[in-house]
């Protein structure tokens, strides 16, 4: 009676955590996420920070450490992702399991290279980075049950300057720089 009793117990107790949204799940799983920053990068001569930038997101690709081709994660179309200081879902993925159990020693995240910049007014301006490859040279496996987060940081402080209507000068964005690493937090 006492061994019914506690199943029931935490059969209910169970129950509950799923209405919480808590998710009991075995997945394997990886996930690709994106803050900005109020760090200024080097170089940048701006005078005001961006209050969003939008990016498209084309694949996740991922270097096998046998030396095999790079495997490509997402084929569909690109999917447009507004970035601010709190870090946003790219992508993700639980379609692994031809990979459990293998490692990486690389990832490269590639975005489009034009991206929308707001400024606090909500002003829209454009900025092409030299290249929408973003790598990280960090090694990792793929662990069945287990979730991989590769983090994107993009140092954006300080990057707009603002237009100057008596000199008839547009604003300029100088582009952000990028750090990206494993896990949720630095």
């Amino acid at each position: 009676m006492l061994k019914l009793l506690i199943t029931f117990l935490l059969i209910l107790s169970l129950q509950g955590l799923a209405g919480c949204g808590t998710t009991l799940s075995s997945d394997t799983k990886i996930r690709v996420r994106m803050a900005g920053s109020q760090t200024q990068p080097t170089g940048a001569t701006g005078s005001k920070s961006p209050m969003a930038q939008v990016y498209l997101f084309n694949n996740l690709s991922l270097q096998p450490e046998d030396g095999s081709a790079a495997v490509d994660l997402y084929d569909g179309d690109p999917l447009e992702r507004r970035i601010i200081t709190r870090a946003q879902e790219l992508w993700s993925t639980t379609d692994l399991a031809t990979y459990e159990g293998t490692t990486f020693v690389s990832a490269t995240v590639k975005l489009d290279p034009a991206v929308v910049v707001l400024d606090e007014a909500q002003d829209e301006n454009t900025l092409v980075l030299d290249s929408g490859d973003l790598i990280m040279n960090e090694a990792f496996s793929i662990t069945k049950g287990k979730e991989t987060v590769i983090t994107i940081r993009a140092n954006w402080g300080k990057t707009i300057t603002e237009a100057d209507e008596e000199s008839a000068t547009a604003a300029s964005i100088s582009a952000p720089s990028f750090t990206l690493f494993l896990g949720e937090t630095e």
